[in-house]
């Protein structure tokens, strides 16, 4: 309800206390238009009480929103510590693998003249071959 924005809190309070106040007075003091301040009282004394509710629950609301934004703010923290923790793993494995590949390589090298002539790989070599592959 766009009217709560621009009205403060205590006029829709202070509404149904003057029309109670104008059903009283209609009530117990003859005026010349009291059966119309007696109605008009009674619509306006309903109208404020909507009101009220609806500012109430228009509070309600907005504190949850708070809320939720506060849990919102966090969980992002949350979420940006959690990232750079994988990002580090993610760095620390491909190094890892970076240098098991590198000492792989180096000891390939060193046995590339274990291999004979006719082209049989010695078991030994296989296995490590399936090791780089891992």
């Amino acid at each position: 309800m766009f009217i709560l924005n621009f009205l403060p809190s205590w006029f829709f309070p202070l509404l149904a206390v003057i029309a109670l106040l104008l059903f009283l007075i209609s009530r117990f003091i003859s005026l010349p238009q009291a059966q119309l301040v007696y109605y008009l009282s009674i619509i306006i004394f309903a109208l404020s009480l909507f009101m009220c509710g609806a500012n109430f629950n228009n509070d309600y609301w907005l504190t949850k929103i708070k809320e939720v934004e506060i849990k919102l703010a966090q969980a992002e923290a949350q979420s940006a510590q959690e990232n750079t923790k994988i990002v580090e793993k993610v760095v620390t494995r491909r190094e890892i693998v970076r240098l098991q590949g590198n000492d792989i390589v180096k000891y390939i090298d060193r046995e590339k003249l274990v291999i004979d002539e006719n082209c049989k790989l010695p078991e030994l070599v296989i296995d490590i071959h399936n090791k780089a592959i891992k």
